[in-house]
């Protein structure tokens, strides 16, 4: 007797060690890269994936993760709006939210560390006021960081470069490693709008996270 009772305790155990392997997996696949992008970031939720390119050429996946309780309050005058009617204003409020966010990036493709910054500080520039003096800062973390924690010392393929949004703090992170933090509200709000303003770089990534903050509200 008691060794068949302990049949269904081994199999339930063996159950609940499936189950948690399969919720370990669980995540999105951004769908022009395949590249996976977990459900949960630091804490905060994934909301969409999409994918900056250049003509042909897929140069990395971009995941948007935010804290969930902050975003569901600050966007919740949004509930029940059809994805596919959403205007610039849900766009705005979602930058302009106090929330946290994190924007991850996954290349796709193997660059030069100095081509990434480059591409990514031109990108913010013109999406900020008067003061620009917080870009040679940002361009610095993310050259040092690339130097010490992506492989061969450049933006490889495969490299992950995260950026943690809060109030007026950047925080970034190569490859899960900290490489410090820049002070500048207008740098949060400019790096954000290259991809959620009317120019976005990434216009899938834009829809995608739309649909995900809607589904969350």
């Amino acid at each position: 007797i008691a060794a068949s009772s302990e049949r269904p305790c081994a199999m339930m155990r063996a159950l609940a060690l499936i189950v948690a392997c399969l919720g370990a997996v669980h995540g999105s696949k951004e769908p022009a890269t395949g590249i996976a992008f977990p459900d949960k970031f630091a804490g905060s939720s994934l909301v969409g994936t999409g994918v900056r390119t250049k003509g042909p050429i897929k140069v990395y996946a971009a995941g948007i993760y935010v804290s969930p309780m902050g975003c569901k309050v600050a966007m919740r005058k949004y509930k029940g709006t059809d994805p596919s009617s959403v205007k610039s204003a849900f766009y705005k409020d979602f930058v302009g939210g106090s929330f946290g966010k994190i924007i991850v990036l996954k290349m796709a493709m193997g660059i030069s560390k100095e081509k990434l910054v480059g591409a990514l500080s031109e990108s913010v520039r013109p999406r900020m006021g008067a003061s620009k003096d917080a870009i040679p800062k940002f361009a610095d973390l993310l050259l040092e960081g690339c130097e010490r924690y992506a492989a061969g010392g450049k933006a490889s393929k495969g490299t992950e470069l995260a950026f943690g949004l809060q109030g007026s703090a950047m925080s970034v992170t190569v490859n899960g490693k900290s490489c410090g933090s820049v002070k500048s509200a207008e740098l949060c709000k400019a790096l954000a709008n290259c991809y959620f303003d009317d120019k976005s770089v990434s216009p899938t990534l834009k829809r995608s996270c739309a649909a995900g903050v809607l589904s969350l509200l």
